[in-house]
């Protein structure tokens, strides 16, 4: 995993009281979370029968797996007497074959949070339970779910949009890092604005942009672009510039998919952020991309092995903007094509936060 940090050294006595930038976002207009499916790691990070403590949306989590393999989260602390059950003693606590066991009295949780067994009582389990949250393992993503009101899912994530068979592409590629000042809408907003890219991602010529295609949680957009304008080669357009593609997909405010398609190499990125707190968010950046020609190996080479690091890197150019930013509600659009994706992608998000800020109709 690589660790990347935005920090700006080297800072001038003048710039000393900077610090890394404001620790609230500025105009930020919501007052709770986003209801929706969130990344909160990868299969491959807990194996079975382990156990991870973790902090997600300002609540202490316990993440495991039972030893046949089922991954569950639960609330951290023991309904007992207070035990974090994410953190296990020498002697005690830990998956127990397919529950969770307390490292204070050995009490024993199942998956769904029921208390299924006290070593001091045997057969005599009481009605506690443990807050159970809803996850997801899909294409080697854990998500977990999150809303507001303790809801179930409405919708689910089908996983990344491959083109052909799946195994024509490489294995996933993923970076973390964070905390964050930055909300999870803000990567996909980038699916509305086609000026940000000279100045942001050094590409020669602005974007240019089809319609939202909206069916309930699921909004979808395409992107027109040419990759390697004004040069006569480089690495990614070895013949000169060509016109490609990014197709956008996105499912409530939270969760969101760029594929780039150029000639027959296709890379597809799923950059998200999870809150940690009201404020902060740990970036996952997860990436995928189609096999080099006759390469049956697991690790990136070629085009798309460059392609697929050069997305990790890329997004965060758009981190610099957001750390230091003061969100505008009414931003000053410069015509009506700014202001209709604008005003329609956020309009779509706003949908799904407790407090909507536009009006509906």
């Amino acid at each position: 995993m690589t660790t990347f940090d935005l920090r700006h050294e080297g800072r001038t006595g003048i710039e000393m009281g900077l610090g890394v930038g404001p620790q609230k976002m500025l105009g930020w207009p919501y007052t709770d979370f986003a209801t929706g499916w969130y990344v909160i790691g990868y299969s491959h990070e807990i194996k079975a029968g382990e156990v991870k403590p973790a902090k997600w949306f300002g609540e202490d989590l316990v993440v495991f797996r039972t030893e046949s393999g089922v991954l569950s989260v639960l609330n951290a602390y023991c309904p007992h007497m207070g035990a974090h059950l994410g953190r296990p003693g020498q002697f005690g606590g830990g998956v127990c074959g397919e529950t969770l066991k307390c490292p204070w009295h050995g009490w024993l949780w199942s998956t769904e949070g029921h208390n299924v067994d006290i070593p001091y009582r045997p057969g005599q389990p009481v009605k506690a339970q443990v807050g159970r949250k809803h996850v997801s393992e899909v294409d080697g993503v854990i998500m977990m779910w999150y809303d507001h009101a303790g809801g179930a899912p409405t919708y689910e994530w089908p996983g990344f949009p491959y083109i052909g068979d799946k195994s024509d592409y490489y294995p996933i590629d993923t970076t973390v890092d964070g905390p964050h000042l930055a909300k999870p809408q803000f990567p996909f907003e980038n699916s509305a604005d086609p000026h940000h890219f000279k100045h942001v991602h050094g590409s020669g010529l602005d974007a240019e942009f089809n319609d939202y295609d909206v069916d309930g949680p699921v909004a979808k957009n395409t992107m027109t672009l040419v990759f390697g304008a004004g040069k006569d080669e480089s690495w990614l357009t070895p013949d000169g510039p060509i016109e490609g593609y990014v197709d956008n997909f996105f499912w409530g405010a939270s969760l969101g998919i760029a594929r780039f398609r150029i000639g027959e190499l296709v890379c597809i990125h799923l950059p998200t952020l999870t809150p940690v707190d009201d404020d902060q968010c740990i970036f996952f950046s997860t990436v995928t991309g189609t096999r080099e020609p006759g390469d049956t190996g697991d690790v990136p080479r070629g085009r798309s092995g460059k392609f697929m690091k050069a997305q990790h890197w890329q997004i965060r150019n758009d981190f610099h903007i957001w750390q230091h930013m003061s969100y505008k509600v009414k931003p000053i659009y410069t015509g009506t094509e700014e202001q209709t994706r604008y005003a329609f992608i956020r309009r779509h998000f706003d949908q799904f936060y407790p407090n909507p800020v536009y009006k509906r109709g």
